[in-house]
Parts: structure tokens; sequence; C-alpha cells
């Protein structure tokens, strides 16, 4: 397929790029080590997958710096955090960088660039190569895409990975890398440990294309008429209003930060995804939920459509066909037996490892490429 034109950068971007050539030749934003990969996210979000692409780098023998923006207003959406590292404190393989959007810039412009063995964009998108990378010379990039819709010419040399398979109009499909690091958390031993509730852990957004918390009311609704309370949902993130009559059942925390959101997460039994039916483009992107319940081991509830570009299947999650059959899939958790639970989690910890394995060879064979 011929691939569309992309669009010429502004004067403006033309001028910017100018300025931070000429004086990144005075400009040396941090020392370098041997055999080192750059990762550098531009955005203030999608840190979560950072950590998950430093474990992969780690395993394959390579040093790694971590630049991104340092965060402003974390409840307003800089959610790129010191916290996110926090499995790596002590290890002085991995460096973490925050930098003023002036000195990325100025980053991107310097000899340093070519000192790094290899060099990955967290988030790529033909925005990104407009603002940032219009007049630098060919680097050794990978180019992380959680959307299909990308058409850029630029990058049609560099290599594509992403983290769930998907197929793109423009492109051939990227090497799927999954990143679902976040620390060591151990597999469950059991279920309703003690206080026989099913505990269930969901994130609460705005965006209801993104996750749809009126799909959880509507399921609570069908409970309550069965008489069915034993159950718990850890809402977690600054979302929709959770009305009164449900607060017996849908704990409220709002925002928390990294530690405290994995903390919540790992003593819950399951993790809704919420995602709504109608939003078909999740059927050929990313959502966080996949990382979430692969590196927490904890069973995803998830519409059926949803199951193909993740692994998710009825072994080791709870599929469901329809948005108004979430309260079913709900009611077999909650009355999921321990040891069907366990089997379950075994299955999940069996698809998680076979997903780590093959992610780390995909990122291996892309890295051999240059």
């Amino acid at each position: 397929m011929t691939l569309l034109k992309r669009p010429a950068p502004s004067f403006k971007n033309k001028i910017k790029h100018s300025y931070f050539k000429f004086f990144s030749k005075f400009h040396r934003p941090f020392p370098t080590r041997k055999n080192s990969v750059l990762i550098i996210e531009f955005k203030s979000f999608h840190g979560e997958t950072l950590p998950g692409y430093i474990k992969y780098l780690l395993d394959l023998g390579h040093n790694v710096d971590v630049v991104l923006h340092r965060p402003k207003n974390a409840t307003k959406g800089d959610r790129n955090d010191q916290g996110l590292f926090s499995c790596f404190s002590k290890n002085n393989k991995v460096k973490i960088i925050f930098l003023s959007r002036y000195d990325m810039h100025s980053l991107l412009h310097s000899q340093v660039m070519s000192d790094f063995r290899y060099i990955i964009i967290n988030t790529f998108n033909d925005k990104i190569e407009r603002e940032y990378f219009f007049g630098l010379p060919q680097l050794k990039l990978v180019c992380v895409i959680h959307n299909p819709d990308i058409i850029d010419i630029y990058f049609e040399t560099h290599k594509m990975i992403s983290l769930v398979k998907m197929v793109s109009a423009s492109k051939n499909s990227p090497s799927v890398v999954n990143p679902h690091y976040f620390g060591e958390f151990k597999k469950k031993s059991r279920k309703n440990d003690e206080s026989n509730k099913t505990i269930f852990a969901a994130l609460n957004s705005n965006d209801l294309s993104q996750r749809n918390f009126n799909l959880l009311f509507h399921a609570c609704d069908i409970l309550y008429k069965k008489g069915i309370y034993n159950f718990t949902v850890k809402a977690i993130g600054k979302g929709i209003h959770i009305p009164e009559r449900y607060s017996y059942n849908i704990q409220d925390f709002g925002f928390l930060d990294f530690q405290q959101m994995y903390s919540e997460i790992d003593t819950a039994d399951f993790f809704l995804a919420l995602i709504d039916q109608k939003s078909v483009h999740y059927t050929n992107k990313a959502s966080g939920s996949y990382q979430i319940s692969y590196g927490f081991l904890k069973p995803l509830i998830l519409h059926r459509q949803f199951s193909d570009i993740t692994g998710i299947n009825n072994k080791n999650s709870v599929l469901h066909n329809d948005n108004f059959d979430l309260a079913d899939a709900m009611e077999k958790c909650i009355n999921m037996p321990n040891n069907d639970y366990c089997q379950m989690l075994d299955a999940l910890e069996n698809s998680e490892r076979e997903l780590y394995d093959r992610s780390l060879n995909n990122l291996r064979e892309v890295l051999r490429e240059f």
C-alpha cells in the first residue's frame, strides 16, 4: 500500500530546530556509559510501560538511561514520576533522568545521541516526529506505537514495535514487545483470604471510550437484584462520579501515586477492564488493563471481542459476550471455588511467561537488525 505523504514541519518548528542544532554544540545534558540504550518519553503519560522495557533491556545485557519530562501536576495527567522506577532503585545499570522540554530538544541535537547503542522512543506518532525529529540525522531508533494510524514516511527505515499485535494500514505490522513488568509481585495463593469478599480492581476514567464505569454500575444493579453483595471493587483514579448507592461495594480511592496504586491492585483477586463493546478501536490497540493483568497476575474480566490481540482467554481470565453480561462474569468470579481460581492463576502465569519470552526474543531480533 502507498504511504501517505507526511505533513511538512511548520516554519516555527524549522526555526526551533535550527536554534537547538546550533546551541547543542555547547551543551552536554549528561554523561553516557558504554553499551547504554536510551529510552525517551516525550509525553507526560505512558510511563507505566517504561519499567517493562527497562527489564527487557537489562535481560539483554544493556545499561539503560531513561529520559522523561519533569512532572508538574500528577493529578492533572503528569503521571511519569520517580515512583515508577522504585523496582530499579538499587540497580546501578539503570539511570533515570528528568529533563526540561528545552533540555530534551538539546539532547536530541547533541553528539550524545550517537553514543547510545540504541534509542527507543516510548511513545511515537506523527506529531512527535514533526515536533522533535525534523532535521535530525538518521539514528538507531526503535519506535513504540500505541495506535496503528502512523503515516509518517521519515521513520519508514526505522524499527516499529507495539504493545499488542496491530494491523497497520500504511506499514507492516510491528513486532510485539509487551512491557508488563512493574516490579516483583507474587501470585496470590488463594481467593477470599479473610473477608470472604471477592475483590476486584478497576481504573476510573472520564473517558468512557477508554473505560466505562457505567458498565460497572449496571452490573452492580443486576447483582443487587440477585441479593449478591459479597464483593468489593477498588476504583482507582480520578474519573466519573460514583453514586452513593454503590458505596458499600465500590471503594473510591481517587488519585493514587504509582506505588499506592500497585499496592491496591496487588491485593485484588480480579481486574475489571470495563472496555465498552462500542470502543472497537481496542480490537487493534493496546490498553493498560492488559498490562496490569499480566504484570500483577490478575485474571481479567474482558469483553470477548478484545481478547484476540491480548492472549487473554477463558482459561486465564473471564470473558463475556456483551456489555450487559458483565454482571454474570462478576458473579462467576464471586462464586468461583478457590481451586478453580488457582488453576486460572496458573494458566495466566504460563501465558505471562510465554508473552515475556516472545517479547524478549522479538526485541532481540529488532535490535540485531541495526
